[in-house]
């Protein structure tokens, strides 16, 4: 990491935590009576001075702080930026009420009453959300780790930060995700689109932690949840999103189940019935007479993966398989010399090291067969998850997976790549940081063109995002649908064909 990315992050950091413990009002805030009309809707527009801040600027013009907007995330306000500020009385929310005679006096809006207690929203059907006009604020809540009580043990030497594999600081683990974030939010601001970030760090796996944050940070003041946490702590943080009707997105759980009973819930990773289904549209499109070997090994892990196979096979009708237990190996040249033009699939699954010999082992028996060999596919990234693959063998194999890595002749991939160097001074290590590019460009820019209804209808859309996605119902939840398999070609992956 550089240390220019470095000094990036830790200031991030440090006015976060500043902006959640500073006392308001150290800077007296004077009121302005410019206005300005915005998408239908009336706005004070202020100016900041120094040391002033969202929280004491709201205060003086009577609103509340996640009701102001800005420009850039709120943790780097600086002298000179602009807030906009609703004008009171034309939303129709209650205001806590502060003595300052300076703003326009109006009559406080009538609240209406409280509606009937509703049933929730049937599994079947999209949940009906707070409506939101196409081009109003977009307010994004971000949970995630990122040790603010543990800032002052980083250090930012030219050695701690070269040598960063041997001190190893929790900050820098998910810091990419948030970068990929802060870069999409940056793009969707010079386009013309308002963001209210609030930004809440929940280092502990602990639901009891994400109670006091959702109780006392104003979490679900929100449009949107974007919750980067551990297993404990999602899943309480998806119960009390879906309690207040707030979305909520998971970036990486792999889950399909937690989609299956909270209508509120966003899962970016893709479906496994997503990946089943261009994988068996790839190998159609290959070779269509093309015999399939699924390889297993009996394990419990397996099931999943071999009964949706199945059914969708089952659905298709237009292509022959065979299951083949790996531990009738000795017979699978011998079966596979004799279908030439096969496809085989691995779902095999045991622990690590033992994965490891039964992959090399497969490589080796599978490329022996050089005047027949079959169509390699995995549904995992062998590349990125065993180091000392065999890519000679790999390529013999015409090997097809998901592919897991940063592409250069991907031009999405590169175009970002060159946006995240210019920004941060390094190349991310990991396409976390695409992930929370992706979802936010993808989220914030749909909820701006759509306002709520993007939920019911999200679409696919792409528009430089590293990778697409489309959202779509399963089962009550919205999962991504769009997955794209890759092949090895000149021993770098290409996106393979779909039909």
């Amino acid at each position: 990491m550089s240390t220019k990315r470095t000094a990036i992050f830790l200031t991030a950091m440090l006015l976060c935590l500043v902006a959640t413990a500073q006392a308001p009002g150290t800077t007296p805030v004077k009121v302005s009576h410019e206005t300005q009309v915005i998408n239908g809707r009336r706005y004070y527009v202020h100016i900041v001075e120094k040391g002033q801040t969202v929280y004491s600027i709201s205060k003086a013009y009577k609103v509340q702080s996640f009701d102001a907007v800005t420009h850039k995330d709120i943790h780097f306000l600086h002298p000179g930026d602009t807030v906009w500020l609703p004008h009171r009385g034309q939303f129709g929310i209650q205001t806590e009420e502060y003595e300052n005679p300076d703003v326009a006096t109006q009559a406080a809006p009538v609240q209406p009453k409280d509606p009937e207690p509703q049933a929730p929203p049937s599994v079947s059907q999209a949940p009906s959300p707070t409506v939101k006009e196409p081009g109003s604020v977009i307010r994004v809540s971000l949970l995630m780790p990122l040790y603010l009580d543990q800032i002052e043990e980083v250090s930012t030497s030219k050695f701690d930060v070269e040598q960063r594999g041997k001190r190893n600081y929790k900050q820098f683990e998910f810091i990419e995700f948030y970068e990929g974030i802060l870069l999409a939010l940056e793009e969707l601001a010079d386009k013309g689109v308002c963001v209210d970030l609030n930004v809440v760090d929940i280092p502990k796996n602990s639901a009891e932690e994400v109670r006091e944050a959702f109780a006392k940070k104003e979490v679900v003041k929100a449009d949107v949840i974007v919750a980067l946490l551990f297993r404990d702590a999602f899943d309480e943080a998806a119960k009390l999103a879906q309690e207040n009707g707030v979305y909520i997105v998971n970036p990486m759980t792999t889950r399909s189940e937690l989609c299956t009973e909270n209508p509120y819930l966003v899962k970016i990773q893709p479906s496994l019935e997503s990946q089943v289904s261009a994988m068996l549209a790839n190998m159609h499109a290959e070779r269509p007479d093309g015999h399939l070997y699924i390889i297993h090994g009996g394990g419990s892990g397996e099931k999943k993966v071999l009964a949706e196979l199945r059914r969708q096979i089952a659905e298709r009708g237009d292509i022959k398989y065979t299951l083949f237990n790996w531990s009738q190996s000795g017979k699978l040249a011998s079966v596979l010399k004799t279908t030439p033009g096969c496809h085989v699939l691995s779902v095999y699954e045991h622990k690590n090291d033992q994965m490891r010999v039964y992959a090399s082992n497969l490589l080796n028996r599978l490329s022996a067969l050089k005047n027949t060999p079959p169509t390699l596919y995995t549904l995992t990234d062998w590349t990125e998850e065993y180091a000392d693959m065999d890519y000679g063998q790999l390529q013999l194999l015409n090997y097809h997976t998901f592919y897991s890595q940063w592409n250069m002749l991907n031009p999405f991939h590169a175009e970002y790549l060159k946006r995240f160097r210019q920004k941060y001074g390094a190349e991310p290590t990991s396409t976390l940081s695409g992930v929370g590019y992706d979802l936010a460009k993808y989220i914030v820019g749909g909820l701006n063109q759509k306002g709520s209804a993007f939920w019911n209808a999200p679409g696919l859309m792409h528009e430089g995002m590293t990778a697409p996605i489309w959202l779509k119902r399963r089962g009550a939840g919205l999962e991504n649908t769009r997955v794209r398999p890759y092949v090895m070609e000149s021993l770098h992956f290409i996106p393979a064909r779909e039909r």
